[in-house]
């Protein structure tokens, strides 16, 4: 039986919305309401979303205490009064973990937005200290004519079996910003289907830095407009898996290498091809762990055409 094909060619793609889209996310004060807050969307495509999560920079304790008291609401795809909540919700009644460690907050029905447009939220700040470096991710897929970007594809006829490709990362140091890695395929057919990374910390202590990727394809064409957090793109890969909540660091239910974070659409690398990455550490000084040694496993599977 032949499947249709769908109207769209899908490509998988983060919306960041932080202090580098709007200045007012550096610091939410104590109480605070912030409204109109814009992330303006690419023309290339329109965008239809799936799945969100918020993150905060790790506090002095080392933990993000102050997004239990975050509330927000936002807009669906008709414009700046298309708000899809009556009123402010907490977000931690809108999803586990914040979105984090892979798992983002599914949206169903998924929404369109058009290209070149916008998503817009209000928050309020209901605790007693203000939030620092405060972002949204809006995850999903642009939606392209076909042909109209790279996205190589399975052959007619093949083979498959699972594999995993490991890429080390050693001493990624305080402050340093490592652009357009290469991850290369030198064996077979590769796709990217999902990752894991050991969390950058000290085991002892569950002390995270503020480590930032952002995929890009061959021709250097980013997957997100701007990085997104190690803890946030990919599963927890740590024994045990533990997530930030308030206060304190959790034992989750869910979540951990047995759920790795999903690349969807997956991404289809033949051989000899590459990916590039971008990778940013961003904690200074305050907060600094020693300089970060982890690797990225990026699971998926090997293909041989027939």
């Amino acid at each position: 039986m032949q499947v249709a094909r769908p109207p769209f060619q899908e490509r998988m793609h983060d919306y960041v919305l932080g202090p580098n889209q709007d200045s007012r996310l550096a610091s939410v004060a104590a109480g605070a309401t912030i409204k109109g807050i814009q992330l303006q969307l690419d023309p290339d495509a329109p965008f239809q979303l799936r799945s969100r999560a918020v993150r905060q920079t790790y506090t002095s304790a080392l933990t993000q205490n102050g997004l239990q008291f975050l509330a927000s609401k936002w807009t669906g795809q008709r414009g700046k009064q298309d708000y899809r909540h009556q009123d402010y919700v907490l977000e931690s009644l809108q999803m586990p973990y914040f979105g984090q460690m892979g798992n983002p907050k599914p949206i169903w029905r998924n929404l369109v937005y058009p290209a070149n447009g916008l998503i817009v939220i209000d928050i309020k700040n209901t605790g007693a200290s203000a939030i620092t470096n405060l972002t949204f991710y809006w995850r999903g897929v642009k939606l392209f004519p076909w042909g109209a970007v790279q996205a190589y594809t399975y052959p007619k006829d093949f083979a498959a079996i699972q594999y995993n490709y490991q890429i080390p990362v050693t001493t990624l140091g305080v402050n340093e910003y490592r652009q357009n890695q290469i991850f290369y395929v030198e064996q077979d057919d590769f796709v990217v289907k999902a990752g894991q990374c050991t969390a950058p910390f000290l085991i002892a202590g569950r002390q995270f830095s503020e480590v930032f990727i952002r995929w890009k394809d061959e021709q250097r064409k980013p997957f997100s407009n701007d990085l997104v957090p190690l803890d946030v793109f990919f599963g927890s890969g740590g024994f045990p898996a533990v997530v930030p909540l308030g206060q304190a660091f959790i034992a989750p239910f869910g979540v951990g290498p047995c759920l790795p974070g999903l690349f969807y659409p997956e991404i289809y690398v033949p051989l000899n091809h590459q990916l590039f990455f971008d990778l940013k550490r961003t904690d200074g000084a305050v907060n600094a762990n020693q300089s970060e040694s982890f690797t990225i496993n990026l699971i998926g599977q090997k293909v041989y055409p027939r």
